[in-house]
């Protein structure tokens, strides 16, 4: 018994299937197991391949290959994270005797099938990079149903250059007594009754000089898919070796892909819109873009310029260093000019990656112009048009679809068959004959369609799909900040800042790479003091590279915090600590002692004393010593004492060893705890001038950030060492030092799979805000910010949970690392990254609600599609801005550093990518550091400047204070520094 297949074949990515399904009855073929992959692939090159590349479509021209997959795979591929995942998952269930490849609400997995084609199988060894667990077969292997399964994907991959690729759907598979002809069939059509149809549109009779084609021979030709040189034809020796010469010279042949007209997306705003679009061949690149709703007369003159072929003498944008594909037309209307500034500017900043962009529009005073009259020759296509309503076609490898409602898939510029109103598979001559089609094809359910019709499964809603999240409140730009210093010195990088109320006064302490602890009055921008604390470092600690700056670890100041002296009041300490070894530079790394919080006068900078960091050995039996990441300031009751003291916790990088506890701490026991390893939470009597007390059990990883709850609790949370995953956040008693209440497990040692031990999809905190039981988390390097709730009611006990997730859209790429920043201020937080020079203000309280809260949690692998562009829609945008909408407003920083340079053009060659060059040798990006403090907001740059902003009377603290700093604190030490301490233990 044979089978046979029918094939339905698109060239619609599968990414865009989600939320259109392409039209499957456009193109079929039909095999049967007598057939192979190569007599599949054969019929292919000769039909639907031909279609899209006429000459250059055999067989044995190009390399090839066919891979079979499930319809999930293709519309959401698996990274090569998943895939490696994938495959660990069996091996691990292999060696547990388990047939479970999956979790329990996962599918089973089966490995994608690849076929090469003879070309590659002669060479031997083929491997698909892309999908390397894929099972490779020759192409001579025969159709069978355990192979290509019903409903499975048959993704064609043609021509490794100038790739064309089709997926090829399996409709269904039937059993046969007969072997039947490979065929390939496109959709009937009644060209009988379509011509009868042409003919009846008063413009399908108009002489050829009054057709649209006369007046407008580029853009027409252009919107039937034909080729257009570049340059004015010219045949003489000179010129005949040319490409796109030799390929005009009586050549008509189409190039181009999908073309469409008219009003077919509104995104995110109401001028945020998609007119009119031509794509190449291969639909990977628009050689024609419209993002503005244009009169058709006007649209057809600027198309019309812009497909000009231009003298060869004359061309300032040296199109001939650019592939013919790689070469795009952007149109705009004459009285647009904020549109056209706006698309200029972006061209201006093209650094050489993508298309060659050209901008068009034409002059104001309308001289010059056709005198084509489009609302007399196709009045009911041009009032439609006009309608504000979704009213557009489509016309694509020779189909016509005329369609109502918004556009859909990729790019907008699909649709579902129900939004068709007509399709003509027809072989127009000219593109007034297909405007004429158009002007046939405006009727809805058997009535004729106006202009003024309003249909309410499509025109209810005419507004932009996506419209972004809004932006809040700007209090201030480039032009409105006061540069407190302006440096030029990349040793004065700035480190940490805080800003202290001192006797009515602002003043503002800034710490630097280079060891420096500076004073500056707020109030007069002076600089009041200024002291060496720390060696200078910087040649030692090199971290400047060809884009930028890392900095992730200072052997200057690398935190800051202001405390009132204990007995001279107003007097304001000033307590800091650095990342580099206590003795560097003159004593050795294995002779270096404890880890230092050091204490200086504000008023003169004078030293006053220190707190030594000891928690003994690491697991090799040699002093742990490890660095300083955060420190806190409490008041925390203690039994040997009998009363409330005022304590210093410094939380360290350095990882120890636990004992197992449920995440309420039911069973824990201070003194066993004690007994069986060191801390890395070290406490102080903070007017005991260095006095340290048994630390703090409870953490795996180490220390990041830690905050004061309300003078109640502390908040603390560590990472892990190598990879840097938050791994716990531990809530302590401040009423019982040292005893932990609740735990939230956020990272799994003990899954065997590296790539589930993420419980949470926290990443790189930079910070915590604290207000009431309201918690506000900075992390993704300042790019996202993360609500949550302190419950301590009821009979559950205090317990911490995340509420959800917000991104500010500040990342270009989701694998950006570079340094984000968390101010703290009262009831405020503000967030920066140093790529960009917005910093972002948050009220802590109030968000845990937010309907723009992302409230989904666990692994990252889960969340992996969050941000995925290529199904066309906006909604990756609308997630990744989600958090600008929550803000109480921003400011908007100079361009003095950061990890961002700026871009210089010169002419582009093809291989040009715009000629960087650095400013100062610092780029261009946003504030390093922050502080914030009641009105004042402070940027601290990489270059060593300082800059303020005023906020509104709004931001004014009631009660201003003299401490800073204190009750919250972030590190920012890698976690895979050559060093990180594991503490000894008992079991050691």
């Amino acid at each position: 018994m044979l089978h046979e297949w029918t094939l339905s074949i698109t060239d619609s990515r599968p990414s865009s299937w989600r939320s259109c399904e392409p039209h499957w009855e456009d193109e079929k073929i039909v095999a049967s197991s007598s057939h192979s992959f190569y007599d599949v692939m054969n019929k292919l090159c000769n039909s639907a391949i031909k279609h899209r590349r006429e000459y250059d479509h055999g067989i044995d021209e190009h390399l090839w290959n066919m891979k079979i997959m499930s319809i999930d795979e293709a519309m959401n591929p698996p990274s090569p994270d998943e895939r490696l995942m994938r495959m660990m998952d069996e091996d691990d269930d292999s060696d547990n005797g388990s047939d479970d490849s999956m979790d329990d609400n996962e599918e089973s997995y089966r490995g994608n099938v690849t076929i090469q084609c003879p070309a590659e199988a002669e060479r031997g060894g083929y491997e698909d990079f892309d999908d390397p667990d894929a099972q490779i077969m020759n192409s001579d292997t025969k159709l069978n149903s355990g192979v290509l399964p019903e409903g499975y994907i048959l993704a064609v991959t043609y021509d490794y250059g100038t790739t064309t690729s089709l997926y090829l759907k399996v409709l269904n598979i039937r059993s046969t007594a007969v072997q039947s002809l490979l065929q390939y069939f496109s959709m009937e059509a009644n060209t009988e009754q379509m011509t009868a149809d042409l003919k009846a549109v008063p413009a399908h009779n108009l002489p050829m000089e009054q057709q649209v084609d006369s007046h407008f021979p580029y853009a027409s030709k252009a919107f039937l898919g034909y080729y257009l040189p570049l340059f004015k034809s010219n045949t003489s020796d000179e010129d005949i070796h040319d490409n796109d010469m030799m390929q005009d010279i009586g050549i008509e042949r189409r190039v181009m892909g999908s073309i469409t007209l008219g009003l077919l997306s509104k995104i995110t705003t109401e001028v945020d819109t998609v007119f009119c679009t031509m794509e190449d061949r291969n639909s990977s690149q628009d050689l024609l873009f419209c993002p503005g709703v244009l009169d058709l007369n006007e649209l057809m003159e600027v198309v019309n310029n812009a497909w000009e072929p231009r003298d060869r003498s004359n061309d300032p944008d040296g199109l001939d260093q650019f592939r013919y594909d790689w070469i795009s037309r952007w149109i705009v209307g004459a009285n647009n000019d904020a549109e056209y500034v706006r698309i200029k500017e972006s061209i201006d900043d093209d650094t050489g990656f993508g298309a060659k962009r050209l901008l068009f529009r034409l002059d104001k005073d309308g001289k010059g112009r056709s005198n084509f009259g489009f609302e007399k020759v196709f009045p009911k296509t041009f009032a439609m048009m006009k309608s504000g309503k979704f009213r557009w076609f489509r016309y694509k490898k020779g189909t016509l679809r005329v369609i109502v409602g918004r556009g859909k898939g990729e790019g907008s510029r699909e649709c579902e068959p129900k939004q068709v109103l007509r399709t003509w598979k027809y072989d127009f001559k000219s593109f007034h004959e297909m405007l004429c089609a158009v002007e046939a094809s405006w009727v809805w359910k058997g009535q004729e369609l106006t202009a003024d019709d309003v249909l309410p499964e499509y025109d209810s809603d005419l507004g932009p799909s996506m419209p972004l999240p809004k932006e809040p409140t700007c209090f201030g730009e480039e032009d409105d900040a006061v540069v407190v210093s302006k440096c030029g010195d990349k040793k004065k990088n700035v480190t940490a800042l805080a800003i202290s109320e001192e006797g009515g006064k602002t003043v503002l302490y800034s710490g630097h790479d280079d060891g420096t602890l500076s004073k500056w009055s707020l109030d007069t921008n002076e600089q009041i003091w200024s002291k060496s604390i720390y060696p200078d470092g910087t040649k030692d600690y090199e971290r400047y590279t060809g884009c930028g700056l890392y900095i992730k670890e200072t052997p200057g100041v690398a935190g800051i915090a202001v405390r009132t002296h204990p007995v001279k009041k107003g007097r304001p300490i000033v307590f800091t600590w650095t990342d580099a070894y206590n003795g560097y530079p003159s004593t050795d790394f294995d002779d270096r002692s404890g880890s230092v919080l050091k204490a200086w006068s504000g008023v003169n900078g004078k030293y006053i004393c220190e707190y030594v960091c000891d928690v003994g050995n690491d697991q090799d039996g040699s002093p742990a010593r490890p660095s300083i990441s955060a420190v806190v300031f409490c008041q925390v009751f203690y039994d040997f004492i009998g009363c409330v003291q005022d304590t210093i916790l410094v939380g360290l990088h350095c990882c120890c060893n636990t004992l197992e506890h449920d995440e309420k701490y039911s069973d824990f026991d201070i003194e066993e705890a004690r007994e069986f390893s060191e801390g890395n939470i070290v406490p102080f009597l903070e007017h005991s001038h260095g006095r340290a007390l048994h630390s703090w059990r409870g953490h795996s990883g180490m220390i990041r950030a830690m905050a004061v709850v309300r003078e109640e609790y502390v908040v603390s949370l560590s990472i892990t060492s190598g990879c840097g995953y938050p791994d716990q956040m531990i809530l302590w008693s401040l009423e019982e030092a040292g005893v932990p209440l609740f735990r939230k497990d956020l990272y799994d040692y003990y899954q065997s799979n590296l790539f589930k031990r993420k419980l949470s999809r926290l990443a790189d905190v930079d910070g915590i805000g604290i207000e009431g039981n309201e918690l506000l988390l900075s992390d993704k390097n300042g790019d996202r910010i993360v609500s949550a709730t302190l419950y301590d009611e009821g009979d559950d006990g205090p317990v911490i949970e995340i509420n959800g997730y917000a991104c500010l859209g500040t990342k270009y790429y989701e694998d950006e690392g570079f340094h984000g920043r968390m101010a703290v201020s009262d009831k405020y937080v503000s967030v920066a990254m140093e790529i960009d020079p917005t910093a972002w203000i948050f009220r802590i309280i109030g968000n845990s609600s937010h309907k723009n809260l992302d409230r989904r949690d666990g692994n990252e692998r889960d969340f992996r599609a969050d941000y995925d562009h290529s199904d066309g829609s906006m909604e990756s945008l609308r997630q990744k801005r989600a958090g600008r909408e929550m803000a109480a407003g921003k400011v908007i920083f100079p361009l003095f550093g950061g990890n961002s340079p700026p871009r210089k053009k010169r002419k582009p060659g093809v291989f040009d990518f715009g000629g960087d060059k650095k400013e100062d040798g610092f780029g261009s990006g946003g504030p390093i550091t922050l502080a914030m403090r009641g009105r004042h907001i402070i940027g601290g740059f990489s270059n060593g400047s300082l800059v303020k902003f005023l906020l509104p009377d709004t931001f004014a603290e009631t009660k201003p204070s003299l401490n800073a700093n204190d009750r919250s604190s972030c590190g920012s030490l890698p976690s895979d520094e050559w060093h990180i301490p594991i503490l000894e233990s008992e079991d050691e």
